[in-house]
């Protein structure tokens, strides 16, 4: 990635065009995620600001990932309509294939290979420049990854459409002139994870929206979960190959000092 100043007349799709990207929104979530914080922006551009752009690899990437997005899309559409053209069985095929009783496949999901969003994540609307933390509100339950300790961790909700900082959550709304984000949820969460409930409320993953009523679109900009390391991982480390790569640790007795030593605290 790369920095970019925008010169004057300059918009997010002429740039985007310039670059190889498909569109303004691919350009701005790309600036979004990997450039600093701070330097969040929504639908408007202006001369003199400094974009984090992709290379060219990455652009050759990016354009991949959605090919191949739309290539299955176009997979599943065909699949459907083959399986249309195909619905003429008769009774006695179709009463002989009851018969064996064999295990259905599970269909697969939209969610498939997602995680669940924890209230420590982070929120991005398509009209604003600031990203909040969630607020769960529905239940002090379920917690991902946690013993119950902090509510950074509970699971956030289809009925969760609170953010904190409460007030402005957003920034400055591009459809109210630049004016400060008066957020107010258009009903629940959708694309919400329809076989995990917490007291009758769906989980949300990373690829779950909310509608703004003022017209943005609430996305999922981090789920919040973050690998850590156990004593467990420790213990089945090849110690040949740590050798290897880390010869100045010696893995059998860093463990016993670990089992030993209860200042180092591993879940």
């Amino acid at each position: 990635m790369k920095e970019y100043k925008v010169k004057k007349g300059e918009t997010l799709s002429s740039i985007a065009r310039d670059i190889g990207l498909p569109d303004a929104y691919t350009l701005k979530t790309f600036h979004n995620f990997n450039g600093p914080i701070e330097k969040g922006i929504g639908n408007d551009i202006r001369e003199g600001m400094i974009l984090t752009i992709p290379d060219a690899h990455e652009v050759a990437k990016i354009n991949g990932e959605m090919e191949s997005k739309r290539a299955k899309n176009a997979d599943k559409l065909n699949a459907k309509e083959i399986s249309g053209n195909n619905k003429t069985e008769s009774n006695e095929d179709q009463h002989e294939k009851e018969n064996k009783n064999e295990p259905k496949e599970k269909a697969p999901s939209e969610h498939d290979g997602k995680l669940f969003v924890i209230q420590k994540g982070k929120a991005i609307c398509d009209k604003g420049a600031k990203f909040p933390q969630f607020k769960v509100t529905s239940h002090k339950k379920h917690y991902i990854n946690d013993d119950g300790s902090s509510d950074d961790y509970l699971a956030v909700t289809q009925n969760d459409v609170q953010f904190n900082p409460p007030a402005v959550p957003f920034g400055n709304c591009s459809l109210q002139n630049g004016q400060s984000c008066t957020f107010s949820p258009a009903g629940k969460w959708q694309k919400f994870y329809q076989n995990v409930k917490v007291m009758d409320n769906a989980l949300i993953t990373e690829i779950s929206e909310l509608q703004c009523t003022i017209g943005g679109k609430i996305k999922v900009m981090d789920h919040g979960q973050r690998e850590e390391l156990t004593k467990q991982n420790f213990k089945n480390a090849d110690r040949n190959f740590h050798s290897y790569i880390n010869p100045l640790v010696d893995l059998r007795s860093f463990i016993d000092e670990m089992e030993n030593d209860s200042t180092i605290d591993f879940e």
